[in-house]
Formats: C-alpha cells, sequence, structure tokens
C-alpha cells in the first residue's frame, strides 16, 4: 500500500510539471489565450480535467491510505492476537513438555517397577517350585518316619518285654551281689584283692623311718590293696636302694620292715615305693 501512495505522489508531481510547461507555453505564444482558454477544448476545461482528475486521485489516495491505515491496524491487531495465542501456546507447549516429561519419568519408573515385579515373580515362582518339591520331599520323609515310628514301636513294644524280664533278672542279681557283699564284708575280704593274694600296682613315698628297729612308715595302705607279707621296692631318682616287707597295715598307710639283704642303700624319707609280686 505505501508504494501505491508513492506511485500518487509521482503522478501528482508529474501533472504539476505538465501545468508548469503549458504555463510557459501559453506564456510564450501569440495566440488568442481567450480562446484557447476558454474554448471546450481549452487550457480551463483541461485544467478542470485535470483538477476534476487530481481530485479523483487525492480522494482514492486518502481511500487506499484509509483502507492501507485499517490493514495496518487490523494487521497490528491480528498480530497482538497472534503474540498472545503464541504465548499462550508457547506456555501450553512448556506445560506439555513438563507433563510429557513426567510422564517419562513415571513409566522409567513403572517399567523399573514392572522388571522388578517381574524378578521377583520369578524368584517366588523358583522359589515356590523349590517348596513344593521340598513339600513332597517332606511328604514323603513323613510316610517313611510314620512307618519307621511303626516299625520302632513295635519294637519298642517288644523291648519293653525283654526290658522287663531283664529287669527282673537285674533284680535277682542285684539282690544275689548284695548278699556276696555282705558275706565278703563279714569274712573281712576286699573285692579289690587279686585273687592270688598278689598286691595291686601302687606307688608312694616313705613318710618315717625307724632305724633301730629297721621299720619304715609308707603312704600307701590297705585302702590301696596291700596286706601283710607283700613286698615293696624302695627307689631314688630311678636308682634301686632296699626292699620292704609290709607287717602292718592301715587304711592309708602301712608299716614294712627293712630286708637288709636286699640293701644297696640306705632309705631316706621321701623315697618312692613301689609295690611288687611276693
Amino acid at each position: 500500500m505505501n508504494l501505491l501512495g508513492k506511485s500518487f505522489s509521482v503522478l501528482i508531481l508529474l501533472l504539476s510539471v505538465v501545468f508548469m510547461v503549458m504555463a510557459l507555453a501559453v506564456n510564450a505564444s501569440h495566440r488568442n489565450w481567450r480562446d484557447v482558454v476558454m474554448s471546450d477544448n481549452g487550457l480551463k476545461a483541461q485544467i478542470e480535467t485535470y483538477e476534476r482528475t487530481n481530485n479523483q486521485l487525492r480522494e482514492a489516495r486518502a481511500r487506499t491510505q484509509a483502507d492501507l491505515d485499517r490493514e495496518r491496524v487490523a494487521r497490528r491487531t491480528a498480530l497482538a492476537a497472534l503474540e498472545t495465542k503464541q504465548t499462550a501456546l508457547a506456555a501450553q507447549l512448556s506445560t506439555s513438555e513438563g507433563i510429557v516429561q513426567q510422564e517419562q519419568a513415571k513409566n522409567t519408573e513403572l517399567a523399573q517397577l514392572d522388571r522388578s515385579r517381574a524378578e521377583e515373580l520369578e524368584k517366588l515362582t523358583a522359589e515356590a517350585a523349590m517348596l513344593r518339591s521340598q513339600i513332597r520331599k517332606e511328604q514323603q520323609d513323613r510316610d517313611n518316619l510314620f512307618a519307621e515310628t511303626l516299625k520302632l514301636t513295635d519294637d519298642m513294644n517288644s523291648l519293653r518285654g525283654i526290658v522287663q524280664l531283664q529287669q527282673d533278672r537285674n533284680d535277682q542279681l542285684l539282690a544275689q551281689v548284695t548278699r556276696y557283699k555282705e558275706v565278703v564284708d563279714a569274712a573281712g575280704l576286699n573285692m579289690n584283692d587279686p585273687l592270688d593274694g598278689s598286691p595291686p600296682d601302687r606307688n608312694g613315698n616313705v613318710l618315717v623311718i625307724n632305724r633301730p628297729r629297721k621299720l619304715v612308715e609308707v603312704s600307701i595302705g590297705y585302702d590301696d590293696g596291700l596286706r601283710e607279707g607283700h613286698l615293696l621296692e624302695v627307689s631314688r631318682g630311678g636308682r634301686y636302694v632296699s626292699r620292704l616287707r609290709v607287717r602292718k597295715t592301715e587304711p592309708d598307710r602301712a608299716v614294712a620292715e627293712i630286708l637288709n639283704d636286699y640293701s644297696e642303700g640306705a632309705i631316706q624319707e621321701g623315697d618312692r615305693v613301689d609295690t611288687t609280686i611276693e
């Protein structure tokens, strides 16, 4: 529209130049200017025609300028509306992008949750299969155990009868042992004494020495199995010293005679004493 307005301005300028040229031509001519001017096709008529044309052109330009102004206003209005719409669309796009990102994050989370649940389901399935296998095995073991329990119950009932018989026999033997012990105690015998009369394997130490009477007191006695007449060997540091013969016994000690025929040294208190076979 600016180009059209500029075109009208140039056209008016050209018409003005034409009028000026015509005026100069009239001024230079010796014609009857009145006729030239006032005739039907004279200058006046031409000027009026030009003025009308010029007025029409001005009106056209004014209308065109008004149309242009209206179009500019309409364009500015439309542009403002478009900018407003663009701003709204940008905000909507930003909101949509945020929603899309949230949905993508949620989708990722759901995918991870789905994988986790799938793995858990697979694990639970394997555990369930293992549990079913264990249950079948335990049922089989229970059946076997029940059968074995029935067998053991029968065996136990049989053994109860045997145990009862053995208990009765044990009571009889216990009564006999009690009677034998009473007889042994009444006879002054010791159940630990060897049947051949030899002393058991024991050792002790020399406690007291009576050299004038050739007697010594040792730390083993009747409770250790010593009896009158048993022989004892005396040693010191692994070296043989002498031999003793038991003359008298007490529960935890005994008195023995020194046998000089077997003596290889003087007996001292603390020497080791060992039993020997007579």
